[in-house]
């Protein structure tokens, strides 16, 4: 996850470093290109009235693609995709930005494994996990771990489960603390202990 970000941050610095391609009225207009130093293409990006918008194709040095997408007014919209130096997929976002005129970078973000499996689903808003998470076992299909966040903080009930699906563990969270009860639970649903936290500090077990 942590790399996902690291490649949007870096997304947007060379959308901003680019070089100058054309210009209408004053303002920056046209397809853009920008280079490595070897010659390969590193980015092509199409502006409009001095902001990103149409397609935009980011690349490594090496000539394969790092990330493609869309842009609307200088906002990611619609899906992005994002892959390693030889070219898997590592992610998806689909964003939000431009339904009802609002532009917040809301996304959906799915992350997938070297095998193609996906290894999460989460929500985000301003940057931050917001909505709900789902990060699933090695068949990418059933899910491992379900809960919430709110402006990066996990709240709420969280579930972990086995792979057959039944729960786990129920773990309650405020403010990414454990706060409140913390429920074991044994595969066959027999519950296995039972802890209190308070601000993420155990409290009592039974």
């Amino acid at each position: 996850m942590k790399y996902f970000f690291l490649l949007l941050m870096a997304a947007s610095s060379w959308a901003t470093a680019q070089k100058p391609c054309g210009f209408k009225d004053g303002l920056q207009e046209g397809s853009c290109k920008d280079f490595y130093e070897n010659g390969q293409v590193k980015q092509v990006v199409e502006w409009k009235k001095g902001k990103i918008d149409g397609e935009a194709v980011y690349y490594y040095d090496n000539g394969k693609v790092q990330a493609k997408g869309e842009n609307k007014k200088g906002y990611k919209v619609k899906e992005w995709s994002y892959y390693d130096k030889n070219g898997v997929l590592t992610s998806k976002e689909v964003f939000r930005n431009g339904e009802k005129n609002v532009y917040d970078d809301s996304s959906t973000a799915t992350f997938y494994s070297p095998a193609g499996k996906i290894t999460e689903i989460s929500n985000y808003r301003l940057g931050k996990l917001h909505g709900e998470t789902k990060l699933f076992h090695e068949d990418g299909k059933t899910p491992k771990q379900v809960g919430q966040y709110e402006n990066g903080l996990a709240v709420g009930k969280w579930k972990a489960l086995y792979p057959s699906g039944k729960v786990q563990r129920e773990t309650e969270f405020a403010n990414d603390k454990w706060n409140g009860t913390r429920v074991h639970y044994r595969e066959d649903g027999s519950i296995e202990k039972t802890e209190v936290y308070k601000d993420g500090k155990l409290i009592s077990t039974k």
